[in-house]
């Protein structure tokens, strides 16, 4: 996927930055109430943090929008509920992504965001927030991609909802796994599902089955091995042109 070259990729993790180092989080010079955008932070204007447990929820549909959030650490899902109750995983954003765009349109979100581990994020007052872009041209232009990166990642899921068979959404979304692995600094063969079965199947739009039994022919077809959710690619390229990327 292609980025701007003046920003790291929207979900790419500064692994040199353990979760407190604020002086070199990509977000350090528009989080923060500084004098000037040359200061660095200071123990007094140190942004809020919050651990949230697995399973706990950052925030829920219909909760006024206050704040964004800076997932320093972790994993989530973002999930979506209809009137009748069904239920569409949107997303599942990594460390190094904003949570909580969704609220700026109508100023309640219209989603959840629910912790798949034991995950940090950084409290961002969304008025501040919004006045430090309006004060600095680079920041504003950041916020700008992660808006971009969002509505294009909802594209792509369109896109295999709507065009693709069962074997190429698992694979498509396998290979998107393995791409922010990659960008995160990691194995892009090797790693851990941290979402269940039926998290997989509600953002792909399938049966928990379903799922299943592709995971199982991709595995049989010597493409993958899943043992529980630890997940190994054994080809990648064949996987990259099962789902079209």
């Amino acid at each position: 996927m292609e980025t701007i070259s003046a920003f790291p990729h929207p979900a790419a993790r500064q692994r040199a930055a353990a979760p407190g180092d604020c002086d070199i989080c990509l977000l350090s010079h528009v989080c923060h109430s500084v004098p000037d955008a040359g200061s660095l932070p200071t123990a007094a204007t140190l942004r809020a943090r919050r651990i949230v447990h697995q399973g706990d929820a950052i925030y829920r549909t219909g909760d006024t929008l206050r704040n964004l959030y800076w997932l320093r650490s972790g994993s989530v899902k973002i999930r979506a509920t209809n009137p009748f109750g069904l239920e569409q995983i949107i997303a599942f954003p990594v460390a190094g992504t904003i949570l909580g765009l969704d609220a700026i349109e109508a100023g309640t979100h219209t989603s959840d965001a629910i912790a798949l581990e034991d995950s940090l994020v950084c409290i961002l007052p969304f008025p501040e927030f919004m006045g430090n872009c309006r004060r600095d041209f680079t920041a504003a232009q950041l916020i700008n991609q992660m808006m971009a990166h969002d509505i294009n990642e909802l594209g792509r899921l369109l896109m295999s909802l709507g065009c693709m068979t069962a074997e190429e959404r698992v694979a498509d979304f396998l290979m998107g796994m393995s791409e922010r692995m990659a960008a995160n600094g990691y194995s892009p063969r090797e790693f851990v599902l941290k979402m269940t079965r039926e998290d997989i199947a509600k953002h792909l739009g399938m049966t928990v089955e379903t799922v299943c039994r592709t995971l199982a022919r991709l595995q049989a077809a010597a493409l993958i091995r899943v043992n529980r959710r630890r997940l190994e690619i054994h080809n990648i390229e064949a996987l990259r042109n099962m789902g079209h990327r």
